[in-house]
Order: structure tokens, then sequence, then C-alpha cells
């Protein structure tokens, strides 16, 4: 399970720096001072809810272990609602969250406007990113690395391309980042959904055969 947990880790960041490295190319250097620290404000947010992703891995597998498939439905669905809460929390405390963040960090007005746009359009996002967050623990908790990072290529690469289409192709700058990494987060969860629904199927057929026997 080693490398794909090792690569999923590192991918967390990568939407920010990939964003940072798209505007990068504009000619204004005020963009990717702007899109660097409003990565920065959402890189520390997720360390700071990485707990829904690995507090998930353990109780999972040892539920697991156990054969009480209630209890790692029950898990993830916890989890789940933790993420939304959390993440509907900081959508709704966004303008005070910027506020103190800007306050802490000396900026030029330009680079204080443009990050402050970036974040609150990708801001929105957080109910996705940390409802992700929850599923990748828990199928971390079910001895599975492959799913997770499934999940994680699949949105840094829409990512990726969504950044080259906003920003050369409609020319949107740090808007089109933002924007992008809000819709990459969104499909990712989809994605992540789907993959949980084929394994509470096998879950349940798990259960149904330990009921019968």
């Amino acid at each position: 399970m080693a490398w794909p947990i090792i690569v999923s880790n590192v991918s967390v960041p990568l939407l920010g720096a990939v964003d940072t490295a798209v505007v990068g190319h504009l000619p204004e250097t005020y963009y990717i001072g702007a899109v660097a620290i409003g990565a920065m404000m959402f890189n520390f947010i997720f360390h700071g809810f990485n707990c829904l992703r690995m507090g998930t891995t353990g109780p999972t597998a040892q539920a697991l272990g156990q054969g009480e498939y209630g209890e790692v439905r029950a898990l993830l669905g916890r989890a789940l609602i933790l993420a939304a809460v959390a993440g509907c929390a900081i959508v709704a405390l966004q303008l005070p969250i910027a506020a103190a963040a800007f306050g802490a960090i000396e900026a030029s007005g330009e680079v204080e406007s443009f990050a402050a746009q970036y974040f609150l359009i990708r801001v929105w996002a957080l109910p996705a990113a940390l409802g992700s967050f929850a599923i990748i623990g828990w199928f971390y908790g079910l001895h599975d690395s492959k799913a997770p990072l499934v999940i994680q290529i699949f949105t840094n690469a829409l990512n990726m391309v969504l950044d080259l289409l906003f920003v050369f192709g409609f020319g949107l700058a740090v808007a089109g980042v933002a924007a992008a990494s809000l819709i990459a987060e969104y499909a990712g969860f989809a994605v992540a959904v789907f993959l949980v629904w084929r394994r509470l199927g096998a879950l349940l057929r798990l259960s149904i055969r330990n009921a019968v026997y």
C-alpha cells in the first residue's frame, strides 16, 4: 500500500501548486503572488483537517478486522457528516477568515485583492475537498490505497486541464484557476462517491453472507 499512499499524500497541495505555475506564465507578477498566498491559506486549512483522513483510517481498519461491516459503513457516514459541517462552517465564515489571514500577511494592494478573489471562489469547494479527505481515509482503513490514488489523480488532472482552458483559453487569470480548482474538487468528490457506492455493495454482500453462515 505504500507507494499509492505516498503519491496520494504528495498530491494534496498539488492543486494550489499547479494554479501558481499556470498564472506564473502571465505577464503581471502580482498574479503569481496572489495565487501563492491563496494556495498557502488552503494548505493551512487542509493540514488542520487532515484528521478527517487519517483519523478515519484506524477505526475503519479495526471494524473491518472484527467483521463489523455495519460499523464500517457508519464510520464513513460520521466522517462525511463531520466533513460537511466543517466545510460549510468555513464557507459561512469565509469573510472573517480572509480578513484575519490578510491581516497577518503583508502584501501589496493588487496581490491582496487577487488573493482574496482566489480564496473567496475556491473556498466553496471545501465541503467537497474535506468529504474527499474522509473517503480517502476510509479507503485506507479498508486496505485499499488504489481508490484514493484514482481520486487524487483524476482531481489534479482535471484541474490542470481546466487551468489551461480558463486562463489561456478564456483569459480569466486568477478567477480562472480558482474556478478550475472548485470544479475539479467537486468532480473528484463525485468520483469518490461512485467508488464508495461500489465498495458499499461489496460490504453489504459480506454482511449478508456472515448473517447467513
